[in-house]
Formats: C-alpha cells, structure tokens, sequence
C-alpha cells in the first residue's frame, strides 16, 4: 500500500468519527434546548418558505441562500470553543430574544423580508444567552452575526449604489476601448459600436455579484484572522474588484462586437459571467494574499509555539 493510501486511510475515518461524535453530542442535548429549537423552527418555516423562493427569482439576493448553511458550518468548525464553553445562563437573552420575534412579526405583517430575515440573529442570539451563557454567544458570535448577510437589503438601500455602479461600467468600459482606438459613441449607459447597439443595463452593472463578493469578503478576512483594520479594508476592496472586472467584461464584450460582429458577441456575453466571476476571484485573492491571508485562524490557533502574533492575529492585535 502507497503512502498517499495509508494517509487517506487513517485521515478519513478521523473526519468521519468526529462528524458522528458531533452528530450524537447534539443527540444527548437536554429535552428543554430541542423544545427551543423546535419552537424557532415552527416560528421561521414560514419566512423561508417566502424569502427563499423571493431569492433563487430575484438573481440580485441568491446568494443569501447559501448564508445559513454557511453559518452552521462555521459553528462545526468553531465547535471546540463551543464545548468549551461554561453555562451560565443569562436572563437578558430573552430580551433579544422578544426583539427578534418582534422584528419577525412586524416584517412579517408589513411584508418587509429585510426584518423577517434580520430577526433570526438576535433570536439565536438570545436562546444561545438565555440557554447557556455569555461565553458560548462569544464562541458563537461570527456565525450567528453572518446570518445578518442573508436578509435582502431592501430595494430602496440598493437602487442607488446599483445605478452608479451601473453607470461607472459603462463610463469605464467605454474609456477604456476609446482609449484603445476603438469608434464607438457612449450616451449615458447606452455604447454604439459599428453595426450595433450595447445598452449596460441593470443585469449587467454587476452589482449582484458586488452584493455576493462582499459576504465573500466577510467570511474570507474572518477566516484568515486579519486584524479588524485590514479585515475591514479588504471587505471595503470588494467593490473596486467587482467593478474593475465588470469594467473588463464589458470592454471584452465591445472588442468581439466591434471586431467578430453581433453573433460573435451574443455567444460571448452567455460567458460572459463565468469570465467575470472568475477574474474577480483571482483579483480578490491576490490582493487577499498581500494583505495577509496565507494562514486560516484555526492553524493560529494550534500554532502554540507562538502565542503573542495568534493572540495579535486572532482578536485584532
């Protein structure tokens, strides 16, 4: 047997039993706490069942459907701190608690999704203080805090950052290919090039992919343990990148057009969104890498040879 087959051998069976370690522990959880979860469940089922659809249609918020799953997996990987964890159960987390349920009910009854997605944070939020203590919300911050990123920011927040974000794509674009020599005409958000129109309309403004790589920010710089200053400028950086690579999308989009024709470019612009996820991920990580994303918080922390740069790194110096 090779080595490569030895390792996987041993290293398999270790994930898989403590996936099941895990799984059984929450199985022993005490009959009050599955009352709790139960009763939370039958209180959110039917906002899922109206927000979720409301994001896989609307392409500007699908993202947020990933949010939860995400945060149930950051909680498995923080589940060391989390056995740590003292009870000790504090009476103001059912204050959060009746603000979450408010939060529900009013966005429920106002038909505000916004409100009804935001109220699971501090409903989780309080059962986590009420239940157990200060010290497994403090485990369990981050991903209770993520779930904040799954609420659709309503259309009133969005609509102007989307317009100018839609209207600096084609003022860049069309710089750009100017510049180049290229003829072509821009008014307002509408680009002729020889023997056809582009109009860089809302779907093309990249701001849904803006909205998708800002929580990418938030869970890459939480990831890699950046202190709080570079974490906040690198999930600021997210803007820049979308826009830079939605810039580069639409000039290669106005390059085939003017040069290949209209087939040539409808065939292109059907790819054209893999190209720009693509170039915003290798953008995004490379300037991730400069700032410092090169190891993940959890080899940090199990770097004991060096306490004082985990503890700087980890908490923000």
């Amino acid at each position: 047997m090779s080595e490569a087959s030895e390792q996987e051998t041993v290293i398999a069976p270790s994930w898989q039993k403590d996936l099941l370690n895990t799984v059984a522990e929450i199985g022993r959880w005490p009959l009050h706490i599955w009352l709790v979860i139960l009763t939370a469940i039958a209180l959110y089922i039917p906002v899922f069942l109206d927000v979720i659809p409301f994001q896989i249609q609307s392409g500007i918020y699908s993202y947020g459907v990933l949010i939860p799953p995400i945060s149930i997996g950051l909680l498995y990987l923080q589940k060391d701190q989390l056995r740590k964890a003292r009870p000790a159960p504090d009476p103001v987390g059912f204050f959060w608690i009746a603000l979450g349920v408010l939060m529900e009910w009013t966005g429920w009854f106002l038909r505000v999704r916004f409100l009804m997605m935001a109220s699971l944070t501090p409903v989780v939020a309080g059962c986590l203080l009420a239940l157990h203590g200060r010290e497994l919300w403090r485990a369990a911050r981050f991903p209770v805090l993520v779930l904040l990123l799954a609420a659709p920011v309503p259309m009133p927040i969005i609509n102007p950052p989307d317009v100018w974000i839609q209207h600096l794509s084609a003022v860049g674009s069309a710089g750009i290919m100017q510049t180049l020599g290229f003829p072509l005409i821009r008014q307002g958000n509408t680009i002729q090039i020889p023997g056809m129109t582009l109009d860089v309309a809302e779907a093309c403004s990249g701001f849904k992919k803006l909205l998708a790589f800002f929580c990418f920010a938030v869970l890459y710089g939480w990831f890699f343990a950046l202190p709080k200053k570079r974490w906040l400028l690198l999930t600021l950086l997210a803007l820049p990148v979308a826009l830079t690579a939605n810039v580069i999308r639409i000039a290669g989009l106005i390059f085939i057009g003017t040069e290949f024709g209209e087939h040539a470019f409808h065939i292109a612009h059907e790819y054209a969104d893999f190209f720009v996820i693509a170039l915003s991920c290798v953008l995004f990580l490379t300037v991730g890498k400069y700032m410092g994303c090169d190891r993940s918080r959890f080899a940090l922390e199990k770097a004991h040879e060096r306490p004082a740069e985990v503890e700087a790194a980890l908490h923000g110096g």
